[in-house]
This record gives structure tokens, C-alpha cells and sequence, in this order.
């Protein structure tokens, strides 16, 4: 005896229906899954638009500086200084979002004449952080060609120097975004040469 088919009798048509209303299916949920995406996408990107222009530039500055060797020498015929100098200096990042910077170098001058050099390694500075580290440096008057004012200088005791460097560094955003931030250091400040002290720091 033949089985009775309970769902009564199925022909091409009805099969060939059944196929093309999956096809229709699959196709709905590709184009759900793409709206989906293209939506998740658009809003990471206005995310990123809102928030890209808001980081604020870190401050890259002098803070103090202690003193080793201190060779001065101011007489009628000779005015030089050989000096070295660890140079306590601060980054502060007051943004929600860590902080990465490449190495630099900061330079100082006397005079507009350059005087010394130090470096600042690549690190990072912690969100709402001021990362504080030492810079050595030798500050040698090689390189000053006005031997009279430095003569002036030493004779009040104090010596006008001045800082400068460039930091370029990042902030990531949702992982694969970059914001690159470049700080620029611009100080001026006193060496007194009796306190071995450093006076008057003021930077922009």
C-alpha cells in the first residue's frame, strides 16, 4: 500500500515558490546586516567628529633644575660657564585619553645662542596626568660670542636662559582612530649663579 503524503501533492510550481521566497529572505537579512553595519559605521565616525576637536594640546614645560658641576669663571680677559644641569620638566595632559609622544630633544639658549641640548625619550602620560621626569644637560658658553655681556651677566649674578622644543604625539580614539597633537615648549627663566637656582621660569 502506497503512504499517503499528509501534505497533500507538492508540484514544480509550489517548489519553485518556496525557492524563490527563501532567495527573498536571504536577501531581506543581507540588506539588514548592511544597514546595520553602514548605521554602526556612520555613528563611530559623528563619534569621532564630535570628539577628535576636543582634545586639548598638552603642556610641555620647564619646572626646576638641580645642579653638579658649576665651573664659572668671569675675569677681565674671559667670561665662560660650563654647567651641568638636570632639568626637572612636566608634561600634563588634562584630556580623558592617554597621551604617547615620540623622542625629542629640548635645547637651551643664552643669548639666542645655543648653549646645551637634552633628551626626552618617547613615553606616555595617563589621562588627567602630568608625567614628570629629569633632562641632563651641559650648558657650555662655546658657542657665545659676546664675551661683555656675559661678563655683565655674571657680574649681577644671573643668567637669562632660554628653553625650546617640539613633542609630537597621539591619542587613540575607539582603538583604530589617531589624533595627533603637536606641544610646543617656549620658557624663558633666571640661573642664579649664587643659589644655584633656577628663578622666574615662565613658559607659553
Amino acid at each position: 500500500m502506497v503512504p499517503t503524503n499528509p501534505y497533500g501533492h507538492v508540484n514544480d510550481q509550489d517548489l519553485s515558490f518556496v525557492a524563490n521566497e527563501a532567495r527573498r529572505k536571504r536577501r531581506r537579512r543581507c540588506l539588514m546586516s548592511i544597514v546595520i553595519i553602514t548605521t554602526c559605521i556612520a555613528a563611530i565616525l559623528l563619534l569621532f567628529s564630535l570628539t577628535a576637536g576636543r582634545f586639548r594640546t598638552p603642556k610641555f614645560r620647564v619646572r626646576s633644575a638641580t645642579f653638579g658641576t658649576f665651573n664659572i669663571v668671569n675675569s677681565t680677559t674671559n667670561a665662560s660657564f660650563d654647567i651641568q644641569m638636570n632639568t626637572e620638566v612636566g608634561i600634563k595632559n588634562t584630556n580623558f585619553r592617554r597621551f604617547r609622544y615620540r623622542s625629542t630633544t629640548v635645547e637651551y639658549y643664552y643669548q639666542d645662542r645655543k648653549v646645551g641640548e637634552g633628551n626626552v625619550f618617547n613615553e606616555n602620560v595617563k589621562a588627567r596626568d602630568t608625567r614628570k621626569f629629569v633632562v641632563p644637560v651641559i650648558l657650555s658658553s662655546s658657542n657665545v660670542t659676546s664675551s661683555s655681556e656675559l661678563r655683565n651677566d655674571l657680574n649681577v649674578g644671573v643668567l637669562p636662559l632660554r628653553s625650546r622644543s617640539r613633542l609630537t604625539g597621539k591619542f587613540k580614539i575607539l582603538v583604530v582612530f589617531r589624533k595627533y597633537k603637536h606641544v610646543n615648549m617656549d620658557c624663558t627663566m633666571d640661573l642664579v649663579v649664587a643659589s644655584r637656582v633656577l628663578r622666574n621660569i615662565s613658559c607659553r
